[in-house]
């Protein structure tokens, strides 16, 4: 044992980078799902939870490093010792909330493009896993010591747990985590590969869907530290798991963010000149030239995870559309939102519309979104659905 060996700051650093990361990476998040998408969901809410948790947690362990973690307990005061590890266990607490609510978030962001009943279930499962084994740990974390300041204060009678069976459970904890992660990280792969897109566009799209995953490499890294837990040195043993531990809670919530951040991408490659925007206006359906749909030259075609075919366009003034299809009828797409007004119209700054042939009006195809969809109508033997993008 070296004297003067203290690792608090750099723990200290790992937290303020890792809370700055995540809260950059919620705030686009916030932002794309309220202002850009207007598609603010229960798994939006949950990571939202989920950074509060973990400023709780953070907060937790920059004041434990300021008293002591990250120190050899034989160079502390009494006092000290107490503050530290009265805020050890408070980091118990909340890397658990956090990390039950983070693995939510990802599990229900995953379940809006999910159709598959069979994938669906996988990730009910996961979900399910994540959550019961995070609250098994929570309540015994919670009550490990009887009565419960015991953990940091022990000059009182009282016992705790045998520090072996928090050792068994961390492990049982960090293999299940792992396994949750490694599910929602591969069903990207099956779910992507079959919807009708490019083969570029899929290998595109699943590192973006499977970006909730890459906690994993925290628990696998933290794994050889774990037993550390029984050392008599605890406060400086165990600052490697504290460290990974941040590390882990602060992917979750960063990558999990970064996962719906593609419209924001999209918009900025369009600013800058990187994609081809739609911004020009449709032309009349009548101005057929060059292909059975007409005069294209005023909207690309984009094919994503929640349509056969997505036609964007931008508003510019126009309130309808009009695309012709082949020998099809004409059909006239109204721009304004349902109930909405101009205000509401000028905000969206695109529409979405996904067609698809032969089919009943309220039947579902195999490639159609969980996302809520508005607007159905029939026309002309098509179903037209108005449908919100996620991504």
């Amino acid at each position: 044992m070296a004297a003067g060996d203290n690792r608090g700051p750099e723990l200290q650093a790992i937290c303020a980078t890792f809370i700055a990361m995540a809260f950059i990476a919620l705030s686009l998040r916030v932002y794309v799902r309220s202002c850009m998408v207007k598609a603010f969901g229960s798994d939006d809410a949950l990571m939202v939870v989920a950074f509060f948790f973990y400023i709780w947690y953070t907060t937790s362990s920059m004041s434990g490093a300021a008293y002591g973690t990250g120190r050899h307990m034989g160079e502390l005061s009494d006092d000290e010792i107490l503050k530290a590890m009265r805020f050890w266990w408070n980091c118990y607490l909340s890397f658990f909330l956090t990390m039950i609510c983070a693995k939510l978030s990802i599990g229900l962001f995953l379940l809006r493009v999910t159709v598959s009943n069979v994938h669906r279930w996988s990730i009910y499962i996961a979900m399910g896993l994540s959550v019961v084994s995070g609250l098994a740990f929570f309540f015994v974390t919670l009550v490990q010591c009887t009565p419960v300041d015991y953990f940091w204060n022990k000059h009182q009678p009282g016992k705790c747990l045998n520090m072996d069976v928090i050792v068994a459970l961390t492990y049982f904890y960090s293999i299940m985590n792992a396994l949750c992660d490694f599910t929602f990280g591969l069903l990207p792969v099956f779910l992507v590969w079959q919807l009708n897109m490019s083969k570029r566009s899929k290998l595109m799209l699943i590192p973006i869907l499977s970006m909730g995953c890459v906690a994993s490499t925290a628990v696998i890294v933290r794994m050889p530290y774990v037993s550390k837990f029984k050392s008599n040195d605890f406060l400086y043993d165990t600052v490697d798991i504290a460290i990974w531990s941040t590390i882990e809670q602060g992917l979750a919530v960063t990558a999990g963010s970064l996962a719906t951040l593609r419209p924001l991408y999209r918009a900025a490659s369009e600013r800058l000149g990187w994609s081809r925007s739609a911004s020009n206006a449709i032309r009349p359906s009548g101005d057929v030239t060059g292909t059975p749909f007409g005069d294209r030259s005023g909207f690309t075609r984009r094919s994503g995870p929640y349509s056969l075919g997505t036609f964007n366009t931008r508003h510019e003034g126009l309130n309808d559309e009009e695309f012709r299809l082949h020998n099809v009828k004409p059909m006239r797409l109204s721009d304004d939102p349902e109930g909405g007004d101009a205000k509401t119209k000028n905000e969206q700054g695109f529409s979405s519309w996904r067609i698809q042939c032969g089919k009943k009006e309220g039947s579902r195809s195999k490639s159609g979104s969980e996302e809520e969809l508005n607007g159905k109508f029939a026309a002309g033997g098509i179903t037209v659905t108005r449908q919100t993008d996620v991504f």
